[in-house]
């Protein structure tokens, strides 16, 4: 329960936020450059922090300890496929979203294919994107938030309802974001990360000590029946076709270059754009990639097991890591991990609300209002836009039932975007209708197989059903039906492309001056070979070659597999010294744009 020490640790944290956002208001109503993009002036490990910052959501450590309790840890290779896409995205996509000059990424459909399509295209993904995706997005982190603080701060202690102090926050946190635009999203970010990485690991430490160590943990797993083999193995060993092994490969193989993020769009675009050049942008996101994969998630795996040890399995595994944070946490100790979690609450939701809302005021307002020519407000349009994706994401947390069951829905939806994003940096042919495609094979996708899912258990054998009633019913859910989708858009879209007119010479000439692409699905006249060379291929597998092993070898030490950790650390330093090697070759054959050429 919170004590009178704790109460005043978390209201000088909220003190502090709304300060930052009061201070930084001046600055960020000077423009709309200055409101959403920091008028592109913010270092590399500004602009990273603030990337794992908004990463580090008060869902985050419920999600990923429920996994730990629900399917073992070997779950979390549902985001940890994700660490491909980041070194895909430090070495090919980071210096060509800095050197774009757009500020959403829905405006660089627009760069990208020309008026017409592409101009449709633009508006529909600001709508989607910017408002019913981000909806979702927010809708979960406030459904965390709720569970956490009905563990922490019941009304029964309190006298306030769980839901009012949540609303509460939520409100303090869209007055600064509104205020201080991306001056305070990127300001408080930097503190959030340090609060919350001081007290995510300061929890793991004392649970790891409170329960005994390796062997405590042992010992209460044994106590509570539960399988420690199956629940600390890092890679799945179920083969079944339909099992655990079988969903690893899918999502290895194909979910995570399919996935909507892998070049970086959205939210970590957002960031990119507002770096001091392609150089700053690059390792922002190199620095993003290894804190979100390699320092953040072994806590919380901790606290998981802990909790298990402890508790045994809840009803609602999601509840565990609050359970110990309760249970363990001294008197201002819990004052500052609860600080760390509305940290990591207001550190995601003013990042979807900023995000949302450039994409709401800059790619659907400000055309309009330009066609139209009325007079132009823009920040005060891009504060009305925040308050209006706020109310929207707020109603949307009530239909919630499941943090997890959310995160899929977000993957499965847009599986397959993935590809298609990939080709318009690569392949000059991809238009509009590429997009809009792939699109639609998505969102029709999720539909039908989430109806196939409700509907396999009582399927009707004898009217001609008896094909589908014969496939697993986790067949129909993520990661294989979002592997199905993709397979099936994939030529689709494809085909698409080719029978569609391709984009304009003069719109592909500009594109392609501006970015500079590289690699053969670009013409000899458009190409740009300094863009993608054997040092950007060689540097990207070094890479993810180096993140996992560490991520791995992490966890190895941890769970006392020494001579595995070992190994993993040999990797890793070789792969370091290889990601060097290659990074000096890329500075010393990729020219480098100035502002000045910058959109």
């Amino acid at each position: 329960m919170l004590t009178t020490l704790d109460i005043a640790v978390v209201v000088g944290w909220l003190a502090l936020s709304v300060g930052m956002g009061v201070l930084l208001t001046k600055t960020a109503s000077q423009s709309f450059e200055s409101f959403f993009g920091a008028k592109r002036s913010l270092p590399w490990w500004v602009v990273g922090t603030s990337m794992v910052a908004t990463t580090f959501a008060a869902d985050t450590p419920l999600a990923v300890s429920g996994w730990v309790a629900s399917d073992g840890i070997a779950k979390n290779w549902v985001w940890w496929t994700f660490g491909l896409t980041g070194m895909f995205g430090v070495f090919f996509f980071a210096p060509m979203w800095r050197r774009s000059g757009v500020w959403t990424d829905a405006e660089l459909v627009e760069l990208r294919y020309g008026p017409g399509p592409g101009t449709w295209l633009r508006r529909f993904k600001a709508l989607w994107f910017g408002v019913f995706f981000n909806a979702l997005v927010i809708a979960w982190v406030v459904k965390a938030m709720v569970t956490l603080t009905e563990i922490l701060a019941p009304a029964e202690q309190t006298g306030v309802a769980p839901l009012l102090i949540v609303a509460s926050l939520f409100a303090i946190t869209v007055i600064y974001t509104a205020a201080s635009g991306l001056w305070g999203v990127v300001v408080t970010d930097l503190i959030q990360f340090v609060v919350a990485m001081v007290a995510s690991v300061s929890l793991a430490v004392i649970a790891w000590v409170y329960v005994g160590g390796l062997s405590g943990l042992q010992t209460g797993f044994s106590a509570h029946e539960l399988d420690w083999n199956a629940t600390v193995t890092l890679l799945p060993a179920d083969g079944a076709f339909d099992g655990p092994l079988a969903g690893f490969v899918v999502l290895i193989s194909m979910i995570w270059w399919s996935s909507h993020n892998v070049d970086g769009g959205g939210y970590l675009a957002q960031r990119l754009f507002a770096a001091k050049d392609e150089s700053h942008a690059r390792f922002a996101y190199l620095w993003f990639t290894v804190a979100h994969m390699v320092l953040r998630p072994w806590p919380w795996i901790v606290v998981g097991l802990v909790g298990m040890a402890m508790f045994g399995v809840p009803d609602n595994p999601e509840s565990l890591y609050p359970m110990v944070m309760a249970e363990l946490l001294p008197a201002g100790m819990l004052g500052l991990m609860v600080a760390s979690f509305l940290a990591a609450f207001m550190s995601t939701i003013d990042t979807q609300l900023n995000w949302g809302a450039s994409l709401v005021t800059n790619d659907l307002w400000l055309p309009m209002a330009r066609s139209r020519g009325w007079a132009l407000r823009e920040v005060t349009a891009s504060r009305l836009s925040i308050l209006g994706v706020a109310i929207l994401g707020a109603l949307t947390s009530f239909a919630l039932t499941s943090i997890g069951d959310a995160w899929l829905l977000a993957m499965s939806v847009t599986a397959g975007l993935g590809a298609v994003y990939i080709a318009r940096w690569l392949w000059w042919r991809t238009n509009a209708w590429s997009e809009i495609t792939a699109m639609i094979v998505a969102t029709a996708g999720t539909l039908a197989f989430e109806a196939l899912h409700r509907a396999h258990p009582g399927i009707d054998t004898e009217h001609g059903w008896q094909a589908l009633a014969a496939i697993p019913a986790a067949w129909f859910k993520f990661p294989f039906s979002a592997a199905a989708i993709v397979v099936i858009g994939l030529p689709i879209w494809v085909l698409v492309t080719l029978m569609t007119k391709p984009v304009a010479p003069n719109v592909l000439r500009i594109f392609a001056d501006r970015v500079r692409p590289g690699g053969p699905g670009w013409p000899t006249h458009l190409r740009h070979p300094g863009s993608l060379t054997g040092a950007h291929i060689l540097g990207m597998i070094s890479g993810i070659i180096c993140v996992y092993a560490a991520l791995l070898g992490i966890g190895w030490w941890i769970l006392g597999r020494t001579s595995a950790a070992w190994g993993a650390s040999i990797v890793v330093v070789l792969s370091v010294i290889g990601c060097i090697i290659c990074f000096r070759r890329i500075l010393q054959t990729e020219p480098t744009l100035g502002d000045e050429h910058a959109g």
